[in-house]
Parts: structure tokens; C-alpha cells; sequence
């Protein structure tokens, strides 16, 4: 496989991918006019990377610029950079293409001289945490949200999030290549994807 990893522009290849939280284990419901303000929303506030195989937008990282005002995380004076979402397509699961996007959001986020990264997710039942402790986020202690969303059966569900964050000032290329190699890709197709 051949992808890219670029900034993502197109509304379209957005949603596409954006609809993967609509499955499982998030089940989430949302309307067209919902993700165009998502998609807006964040081009504002931050940076939309997109993975490309063959031209198609098969999965993504978004990175949010400062701190979120309605978390429960305090940063001094720190230039912290938030990690709002990252999804994959079904198809291109378990290719290393998570990972992939996941160090290059580190990577991007360094470069453009943030000095931590942090994140909200399910300690369980989702991919991106197990990704990001390999890398080298840390569980930020006693940092908990409750969120509740409308799952696509109409119901209202609250789910646990927890926090993690990675201090990219002392981030090193050797710290990054141990997680990369605890990642341990089964296949050929999976190391080249890392």
C-alpha cells in the first residue's frame, strides 16, 4: 500500500472518515450538518492530516492548538497542542496505519514547536490508547470526563474518558523508534506502513 499522509481539505473525505465513530464501540449519531461543523470547527482551531492510498482519504489525525477550557487538565505555561480525534477506515485497520498517524501527529506537533501533546479517550475499547501508551503517553493521574453522546439506536450513553499526554520536549528519535518497535508488525504489509 501506498498512502500519504497530507493535510486533509476536502469536506468529503472528512465525513467518510468521520463516520467511523458511528460504529462500534462508539456507536455515535451524527448529521450531515453536524460533521460540517466539526470539519469547520477544526480547520479554525487547528491542523486536519489525512492518510491517502491511491487518492482516497482512508484515515485521519486532528490536532487542536492550546488546552480545551471544558476538561478537567491544567498545563502551566506550556505550548500544549490537543489530539481531537484520529480514526481509520474498517478496511485499513490493523495495517499499522493507526500508529502511523499517531507519530506523525507527535512528529507534526513537535515541528511546530509544541511542547506537549495530550488527548482524551476510553481507557478501554479503543484503539487509539493502546497506540499512544506504546509511543509514550502517560495517563494523566486524576483527570476523568464523563461524556455523554447519542448513539445511533437514539439512546444517550455517558462514557468514561481519561487523559493522556506526552512531553515533547524531551521526546528523542530513540524514545519514539522503542515504541515504534514494540508495535511489532505481523506482517510485510504492516512494516511497511511504519
Amino acid at each position: 500500500m501506498n498512502n500519504q499522509i497530507t493535510e486533509l481539505k476536502k469536506l468529503e473525505d472528512f465525513k467518510n472518515v468521520y463516520r467511523v465513530f458511528s460504529g462500534p464501540p462508539y456507536n455515535e449519531k451524527y448529521t450531515e450538518e453536524e460533521l460540517e461543523e466539526i470539519f469547520k470547527e477544526y480547520q479554525q482551531k487547528g491542523y486536519i492530516y489525512g492518510a491517502f492510498a491511491d487518492e482516497k482519504c482512508i484515515g485521519m489525525i486532528v490536532l487542536e492548538r492550546g488546552a480545551k477550557a471544558d476538561q478537567p487538565v491544567k498545563f502551566q505555561d506550556e505550548k500544549v497542542m490537543y489530539l481531537a480525534d484520529i480514526a481509520v477506515l474498517d478496511d485499513y485497520r490493523r495495517l499499522g496505519l493507526g500508529n502511523q498517524l499517531m507519530i506523525y501527529g507527535v512528529m507534526q506537533s513537535r515541528a511546530l514547536g509544541y511542547e506537549r501533546l495530550y488527548m482524551r479517550t476510553l481507557e478501554n475499547g479503543s484503539m487509539s490508547y493502546n497506540i499512544a501508551r506504546r509511543i509514550g503517553f502517560k495517563q494523566i493521574p486524576d483527570a476523568f470526563q464523563n461524556v455523554e453522546r447519542e448513539r445511533m439506536n437514539g439512546t444517550v450513553e455517558t462514557m468514561k474518558n481519561i487523559f493522556l499526554e506526552i512531553d515533547l520536549k524531551s521526546l528523542n528519535r530513540d524514545s519514539l523508534q522503542q515504541g515504534m518497535r514494540m508495535i511489532k508488525p505481523n506482517t510485510d504489509k504492516e512494516r511497511e506502513l511504519i
